[in-house]
């Protein structure tokens, strides 16, 4: 679903709107592997993913870990970067073919001061981020793998379809090996 459609449903649309988001949101078609952003890039845009499976990640001891996974119709952005012009703590990478659009967080949050459907979408992609995070964090402090590996699966049937083993461990916080054995107890 594309991004006006996806705000149609969720609030109303008028005209002015509608032209004003049609200008200023792009949308490119990315493949599998590409990185949409790397960690450290200083981000001017809030991103949807209209069709596709991605994933934020992170460095740390120069390995690649995996921090979260999205879908189709989500919004995905590095809130530190584009609120306080800081570099992205994550990069965002295409897992399977995915079109995403974008829109420039400054045309946004300028309309949003004047246009109250405008400050509602601001408002609800940050609480959805926040939510996200927020249960990503409880997850990973108080469930076990087994439950976090059963939530995810949960959560995102298609994960391994589209995401490597190693990805999914990392998310996870375990090893492949400890992977393996979890799924070999289902």
């Amino acid at each position: 679903m594309d991004l006006i459609s996806n705000f149609k449903q969720l609030y109303h649309i008028d005209d002015f709107l509608e032209e004003y988001l049609d200008k200023i949101i792009e949308t490119k078609n990315f493949q599998k592997g590409d990185i949409i952003f790397e960690p450290g890039a200083y981000l001017k845009y809030i991103y949807f993913i209209e069709e596709g499976f991605t994933r934020i990640y992170y460095y740390k001891n120069r390995r690649d870990i995996t921090h979260s996974f999205f879908g189709s119709n989500s919004f995905s952005t590095g809130i530190e970067s584009v609120f306080y012009k800081k570099p992205a703590m994550f990069g965002f990478q295409a897992l399977t073919a995915s079109r995403i659009s974008y829109m420039p967080f400054a045309a946004i949050e300028k309309l949003a001061k004047t246009n109250i459907t405008m400050n509602q979408i601001v408002q609800k992609v940050l609480l959805d981020n926040l939510i996200h995070f927020s249960t990503r964090f409880y997850n990973t402090q108080f469930e076990t793998a087994h439950e976090r590996y059963a939530s995810l699966i949960k959560e995102n049937p298609e994960l391994f379809q589209n995401a490597t083993l190693g990805h999914i461990a990392s998310y996870l916080g375990i090893s492949q090996q400890t992977l393996s054995v979890i799924r070999g107890q289902k």
